[in-house]
């Protein structure tokens, strides 16, 4: 993310106060949609590897589940590592929501807004609703023996409501598009219902018939390698086009 910030070309005409004007192209969408992979790779990344440095080995995981190494699963300790993931969306988030504040440049707030939606906050807000999500598995086994599960449940939800909402309605703020509300509404939904096809329907079923499912290297299936590669290389070649999502892009 931050090379992806070092090499756009910055104007030198706006200010902190001026806010997008959205155009969604083709160009914009591909390169939101491997910027999404590339941080949901790194927000597993940073699961698997904490539970490595913890547990001294790797569990099973595919494109969007993993495990910790059996030998301390039920460890309290271990259960940073389910923190880790949700602290590095968390992040990536309130970085973009920090540039659309902030942000002296409509380019950087442009990338703002993409940082904002790609860890896919609206998915983090709708798991902890629905009663489950990183946040709530970390929460039960710390309270557990304090609080019942749907009084945890309900914590966990709000927990993560109050950290992920405040970027979304950060970025409607940011934008000066009619009917900015539908906007937003577009982009927490549909990339959560496109990536969702594509790794449920697709990623995951395909490395659960066997193929490139071999881990040997950082506890991570040779398919999941490939993919976050692919999604690295077009995020590099396509970056500047981050910045289409900014109609007053000279």
């Amino acid at each position: 993310m931050q090379a992806v910030l070092q090499r756009i070309n910055v104007s030198e005409t706006s200010n902190e106060n001026a806010k997008l004007n959205l155009k969604i192209t083709w160009k914009y969408t591909l390169a939101l949609f491997a910027l999404m992979r590339c941080t949901s790779e790194l927000h597993e990344q940073i699961h698997i590897q904490t539970g490595r440095i913890i547990c001294g080995g790797y569990g099973e995981r595919d494109f969007n589940v993993w495990q910790l190494a059996e030998v301390c699963r039920a460890t309290q300790s271990a259960y940073l590592a389910t923190l880790a993931g949700p602290l590095l969306s968390f992040a990536v988030m309130w970085t973009g929501a920090f540039l659309l504040l902030k942000a002296k440049n409509l380019n950087y707030k442009a990338v703002g807004f993409s940082l904002v939606f790609a860890p896919l906050p609206f998915a983090r807000i709708f798991t902890a609703m629905m009663g489950g999500g990183d946040e709530k598995v970390v929460l039960l086994a710390f309270l557990e023996n304090e609080l019942s599960l749907a009084t945890i449940k309900i914590l966990a939800a709000v927990i993560v409501t109050a950290i992920c909402l405040p970027p979304i309605l950060i970025a409607w703020r940011s934008i000066e598009n009619r009917f900015a509300a539908l906007y937003i509404a577009g982009f927490s939904v549909l990339p959560l219902i496109i990536v969702g096809l594509f790794v449920f329907k697709f990623l995951n079923p395909l490395l659960a018939s066997g193929f490139l499912s071999s881990a040997p290297v950082l506890g991570t299936p040779l398919l999941v390698v490939l993919n976050f590669s692919m999604m690295a290389v077009l995020l590099v070649f396509s970056r500047n086009w981050l910045l289409e999502i900014n109609s007053k892009q000279s």
